[in-house]
C-alpha cells in the first residue's frame, strides 16, 4: 500500500511538472515587461533561438493585442556595435488553440554579455519607447 502511495505521488509530481515546465519563462529565454504611453510591451529573447519578440498591448482595452503598429529595435550589442531591425508582425498559434500576436525577427546572440533594447512602437495617434536589458550569460 505504501509503495502505491509513493507511485501515485510520483505520477502526479511527473504529470506537474510536465504541465508547466514547458509554459514557464526558461522556455523561451528571458522576458521583461514595460509601460509607456498607455501601451505594455513584452520583449521575449531567446538567445539560443537567435530571436527577439515583443508583444504589445493596448492598456485602455483591457489589455487588447496591438496588430497595427510600426515597431523597429535598435540593439547595441556586447562588442559596441548598434544594430537596427524593423519587427514584423505575425500572429501565431501557441500552446494548442492559443493565439498570440507578436513583432519579432531574427538578432545574432552568441556572443555572451549585454544587449541594450531600445524599442519604438509607432501607432497612427502615438509614439512609445521602451528600453531593455538583456545578459546574455
Amino acid at each position: 500500500m505504501k509503495g502505491q502511495m509513493l507511485s501515485k505521488a510520483a505520477v502526479v509530481s511527473l504529470f506537474v511538472t510536465a504541465l508547466f515546465v514547458p509554459f514557464s519563462d526558461k522556455a523561451y529565454g528571458a522576458k521583461m515587461e514595460k509601460r509607456d504611453s498607455g501601451i505594455k510591451a513584452t520583449l521575449k529573447v531567446d538567445a539560443e533561438k537567435s530571436m527577439m519578440d515583443v508583444y504589445l498591448y493596448d492598456l485602455s482595452k483591457a489589455l487588447k493585442p496591438i496588430k497595427d503598429a510600426k515597431v523597429t529595435a535598435s540593439v547595441i550589442l556586447p562588442d559596441g556595435k548598434k544594430v537596427t531591425k524593423e519587427l514584423m508582425g505575425m500572429e501565431m498559434e501557441h500552446h494548442a488553440r492559443h493565439k498570440v500576436f507578436s513583432f519579432m525577427n531574427s538578432l545574432d546572440m552568441r556572443e555572451k554579455g549585454r544587449y541594450i533594447f531600445d524599442i519604438k512602437v509607432k501607432l497612427q495617434n502615438k509614439t512609445a519607447k521602451f528600453n531593455f536589458i538583456y545578459d546574455n550569460k
